[in-house]
């Protein structure tokens, strides 16, 4: 998260704790004083109680389910609807950590219905003000957290960037030097000798002194230099980065303008023109630079997920496999007379298996077919009723009648709790294929293993048996991976728990 992701999220939580506040003194004032259902036998210690489960939910819910999205795209109807989620979020883990700890404040349900609807009024307008203050609603150049800002580039280039980093909040563009006089053929080169002068004065920097062009929509930001004076501009005003875009072959190119203005102790954001034409060409638009062996290099990601939720489901993948585990046993145990009495041999069922980005490891299942099931296997491939690399048949004979019982009922995927204590799997993912699956997979089709497998996933919750195209599961899968985080792990298993209750889109 970078300093202003940090900033954002930080004033975000100031904005939702402080409502959470208010909202909870509020409501307790009007359900006592007005409408009188306070219970006066209620002790301070449980007082104490339900404000420490109140705090914790918040908590909770803001680290472990927030989702960082920038204030500037986040529409109007987003924005309620991301207040909302979040204000239901704290409240049904708020209501359950009271059951837990049996509060007897449970039971007021006119005080924890009326700090919810405040809790909501408060956030909604809070945030509405927050964004405005930092997207320009108010007065930016007086904002402690703008951070000014020069622009070098060119013509042909201004438009579209200026306007891109305006969209940034916490940016205020004081000023932009247009570089077009140093370009030849398509190569820029720097010439300190080029009508090199002083004339820029501190008075005529302060007073934004223009000079007209008029294919700069941005009117507000004025073109400062078109010449060697623009270093004069950025030695004279108050510059904390310059972010230049120019058209160059080489590094060498720009060398000594990035040196000088790292000699002042502004930062300087360079565009790499190879970066330029690739990210032209990309599809996803991640790109991060960082410096290994003392090389730059440039790191390109279909989906970046933040390193805090992936550790968070991490731990939530070993207290929910040691919690299924338990559960599980008694289950297989009682599933297991009628299974090996119908079909004699192994309990368990164990193949090799594809996980993250390649990696095989043995997945775990309850036997559900004959001994004899992977050899048949080759013949029934003509009945095969799904369209590409995945096998599916309707009345495999292959499935024992035990086995038909227990894969409606889900109760052979409960080994595989294992493979999720073990690291070989998570409770969310997608679906491991098998070694000769994966061997016949198109370059495409192996993104859907960039993430951990899961016993469950989007393709899964969304009517396993009515998909029939491998292409819609590698669609879905990468939706999981390109939208991933904590909160949509939730629902994925709040629908799994539907899914497996109802029996919808099992086979």
């Amino acid at each position: 998260m970078d300093k202003r992701a940090k900033t954002l999220f930080w004033l975000e939580f100031a904005v939702d704790f402080a409502s959470l506040s208010i909202s909870t003194g509020i409501s307790y004032i009007i359900v006592r004083y007005v409408i009188g259902k306070i219970d006066e036998t209620n002790t301070p210690c449980q007082w104490l109680g339900y404000v420490l489960c109140l705090l914790a939910a918040f908590l909770t819910s803001y680290f472990l389910f927030h989702t960082n999205v920038n204030l500037k795209f986040r529409s109007k109807i987003s924005e309620i609807v991301s207040t909302l989620k979040n204000n239901i979020l704290v409240f049904l883990i708020f209501v359950a950590m009271l059951a837990l700890v049996r509060e007897p404040l449970i039971a007021n349900r006119t005080m924890i219905g009326l700090s919810f609807i405040i809790f909501s009024f408060f956030t909604a307008v809070g945030r509405y003000f927050l964004k405005r203050s930092l997207t320009g609603g108010y007065t930016q150049s007086k904002s402690k957290l703008t951070s000014y800002v020069g622009v070098l580039t060119t013509k042909d280039r201004a438009e579209e960037f200026i306007s891109g980093l305006k969209k940034d909040w916490s940016i205020n563009i004081t000023g932009v030097a247009l570089l077009d006089n140093f370009v030849e053929n398509g190569r820029f080169t720097y010439d300190k000798n080029f009508e090199f002068g002083s004339e820029y004065t501190n008075e005529k920097i302060r007073t934004r002194k223009k000079i007209k062009f008029p294919h700069i929509v941005a009117d507000d930001v004025p073109v400062i230099a078109t010449d060697i004076r623009f270093i004069d501009w950025i030695r004279k005003t108050t510059l904390d980065e310059v972010f230049i875009n120019l058209p160059y072959c080489e590094s060498s190119d720009v060398f000594e303008i990035v040196e000088e203005l790292e000699g002042m102790g502004v930062t300087v954001h360079l565009n790499v023109p190879t970066l330029d034409n690739m990210l032209n060409e990309s599809t996803f638009n991640n790109i991060n630079c960082k410096i290994y062996s003392g090389y730059p290099l440039a790191t390109f990601s279909a989906a970046v997920h933040d390193g805090t939720q992936l550790a968070i489901k991490r731990i939530i993948d070993i207290i929910g496999a040691l919690v299924g585990i338990i559960i599980s046993i008694p289950i297989i145990a009682i599933t297991a007379v009628p299974l090996l009495i119908e079909s004699p041999g192994p309990l368990f069922f164990k193949q090799e298996r594809v996980g993250q980005n390649g990696r095989l490891f043995n997945i775990y299942k309850l036997r559900s077919m004959y001994k004899d099931a992977e050899e048949r296997k080759k013949e029934l491939m003509a009945h095969n009723k799904m369209d590409g690399l995945m096998f599916k048949m309707d009345n495999d004979p292959r499935i024992t009648k035990v086995g038909r019982v227990i894969r409606k009922l889900s109760i052979d995927e409960l080994p595989q709790f294992f493979n999720v204590l073990k690291g070989d799997m998570s409770l969310v993912g997608t679906r491991p294929p098998t070694v000769k699956e994966f061997e016949q997979y198109e370059n495409r089709h192996k993104r859907r293993l960039s993430m951990r497998p899961g016993i469950t996933g989007m393709w899964q919750v969304s009517g396993r048996s009515n998909i029939n195209d491998f292409e819609e599961v590698v669609k879905l899968d990468c939706e999981y991976i390109d939208n991933w985080n904590l909160w949509l792990d939730i629902q994925i298993l709040l629908k799994t728990v539907k899914v497996v209750l109802t029996h919808e889109g099992a086979e």
